[in-house]
């Protein structure tokens, strides 16, 4: 299974609920809110392959980020370049590049998001040099111990912590998901580090093309509900 497919596991599985919940009578969610929770919902389905350096989360968002931002730093750095060829004075070079990156926004921005994915790249070879993938973080423990973490980070800046739910629910499903393939996952790490089926071996491909069915219908019940609210 590729990022695509983890991610319209998580959503859809969140969208069925979502669907089932308003057939029993709870009050439509708003269209903005239920676009914020599928966005969070497939980054937690897609952050569990955080353990493999080519993954889409680990590779090609930041590797799209890092050219961006170079392209968006690339004037400044070259000024600077051509004025210490000019002057050859690097400290007061150095004092004018930095008081520019750091003193317009959205060159921060930049530098910041530079950083972040060199950052994300870096602790993704660490993970998959030390955990492998489809290890630990496949591991129903380390679900949730990333949607306690995600609720409190939500928390703390003053957004819902349901968010947090959320983004744990994409996760777990990815690890639900990959369980049906035929290596498993460590399920009951750190107890134990056996890989395990989420059905029985037998029956896995069954349960992938169920589980299919039960994403697909769980995303046209979701969008049908939303337009018969907004017709209504």
């Amino acid at each position: 299974m590729n990022y695509v497919h983890h991610a319209l596991i998580g959503v859809g599985t969140a969208g069925l609920g979502l669907a089932v919940a308003e057939m029993l009578g709870m009050p439509p969610v708003p269209l903005l809110t239920l676009g914020m929770g599928a966005l969070i919902v497939a980054t937690g389905s897609i952050a569990t392959d955080l353990d493999h350096p080519k993954s889409f989360i680990s590779n090609s968002i930041p590797s799209h980020i890092i050219r961006i931002a170079l392209a968006v730093l690339a004037i400044p750095i070259l000024a600077a370049l051509a004025a210490l060829l000019t002057t050859r004075d690097v400290s007061g070079t150095w004092m004018q590049l930095s008081g520019l990156v750091f003193g317009v926004s959205f060159l921060r921005w930049a530098l910041i998001a530079l950083a972040g994915s060199l950052g994300l790249m870096l602790l993704s070879w660490m993970l998959y040099k030390s955990l492998h993938h489809r290890g630990p973080l496949h591991s129903i423990v380390l679900a949730c111990g990333v949607t306690a973490l995600a609720s409190w980070a939500f928390w703390y800046y003053w957004l819902p912590w349901t968010w947090g739910l959320a983004f744990g629910w994409g996760w777990l499903w990815h690890i639900l998901a990959d369980g049906l393939t035929a290596e498993g996952v460590p399920f009951f790490w750190p107890f134990n580090d056996v890989r395990r089926h989420t059905l029985p071996v037998f029956s896995c491909g069954i349960g992938r093309a169920l589980l299919y069915l039960v994403v697909t219908a769980g995303i046209i019940l979701l969008v049908y509900f939303q337009f018969f609210a907004v017709i209504n």
